[in-house]
């Protein structure tokens, strides 16, 4: 149990007294209690040294790149996350006199500057344009730039002429995944070591998905095609691109037993329609608000796993904790919705009025 400093000091008066020291005086600036102190001050960090070194050798305590140690040990890293990406969009009320040209790495962000993004390649807009597209990359990782499509943008930096209109363009942006936690982390690693490899089980498959940046679930279906063959369903907090999956599965493909059958899929996805009245509160605008609640929404919908519940109270929910909503009432859907074992829900057709 760790000691404080002047916890050493009282023990060691106590042992000097009772092994017979004659010494009285331990008052500040005697020369016995300056050596005890100057003793105590030296036992003290040793002792802080101990409990730090018991309190970072176990996984189970350890944190932040003293976990990292940890887990590499057994060929357990990290996963580092992702950059969200997807379309942004352009436009004008009226044809541009002018061709314009947004050279590749210009960089935009939302309205209050939380999340930037920057294009990937030159877009030029010939003259009498009126709508564009771009494609972009979020310059950070993590879900923040998970953004639903309308979300308002604003250029950072010298403005293209012509641009009236910024927003993220149709399917939004996606694919933002947050670098793993030390309690995922922790958590991956015990299972690692409670599981060990043992010839293909599903709790191996489990391991080697897991291990793969960008995979936020996993599910495993032994099985599920026949003897021999195994299916393994991934998200990465939506329905993945054919790329993650691809990377799962070479990584599947060289751990697994030779002979087995054991196939990588994006979950099937299963649209969530929400038709809900949201009040805004004094200060905000109903489109604002709006755009909020959407990405509340799809916020909450990503957090769903691979075969899992929506929760109409949880979709009021995140709703009601949007900034900006003083009140709001949802019409559908009308009940929880249970999802198939390898099925992903989706953010479907969502139909948001003012209230009053």
């Amino acid at each position: 149990m760790y000691k404080t400093y002047d916890q050493i000091v009282a023990e060691m008066q106590a042992d000097m007294t009772a092994s017979g020291s004659a010494a009285t005086d331990w008052n500040d600036g005697s020369q016995i209690q300056t050596m005890v102190q100057v003793t105590s001050r030296a036992l003290y960090t040793q002792w802080y040294m101990l409990e730090l070194l018991v309190e970072l050798f176990f996984v189970s305590s350890c944190e932040g790149p003293f976990l990292d140690l940890r887990v590499n040990e057994r060929g357990i890293y990290r996963n580092q996350g992702t950059a969200s990406t997807g379309p942004i969009t352009f436009s004008r009320t009226t044809p541009s006199p002018v061709g314009t040209d947004i050279p590749a790495g210009t960089t935009f962000s939302t309205l209050d500057g939380t999340v930037q993004v920057t294009t990937t390649a030159d877009t030029p807009l010939q003259s009498g344009w009126t709508t564009g597209t771009a494609t972009v990359n979020c310059t950070t990782v993590g879900v923040a730039g998970n953004l639903v499509a309308g979300t308002p943008l604003q250029i950072v930096g010298p403005t293209p002429s012509g641009l009236q209109t910024i927003e993220v363009g149709a399917g939004g942006l996606t694919g933002g995944v947050d670098e793993e936690s030390d309690d995922a982390l922790r958590a991956r690693y015990l299972y690692a070591i409670q599981n060990p490899v043992d010839g293909g089980t599903p709790a191996d498959y489990q391991v080697w998905a897991d291990s793969v940046n960008g995979v936020t679930n996993a599910s495993v279906f032994p099985l599920a095609r026949g003897n021999g063959t195994v299916d393994i369903v991934i998200s990465d907090g939506g329905i993945p691109p054919d790329s993650l999956v691809e990377q799962v599965q070479s990584v599947i493909s060289a751990n697994a037993p030779i002979g087995a059958d054991a196939q990588v899929f994006a979950p099937t996805a299963n649209p969530v329609d929400i038709t809900m009245t949201v009040t805004p509160a004094t200060g905000y605008t109903f489109a604002t608000v709006q755009t909020s609640v959407q990405q509340s929404l799809q916020n909450y919908i990503s957090s769903i796993p691979i075969g899992g519940v929506v929760r109409v109270a949880a979709i009021q929910d995140a709703a009601f904790r949007t900034t900006g909503v003083l009140d709001c009432s949802i019409s559908a859907p009308t009940a929880n919705i249970t999802l198939s074992e390898e099925s992903m829900a989706t953010l479907g057709n969502v139909d948001i009025t003012q209230g009053s």
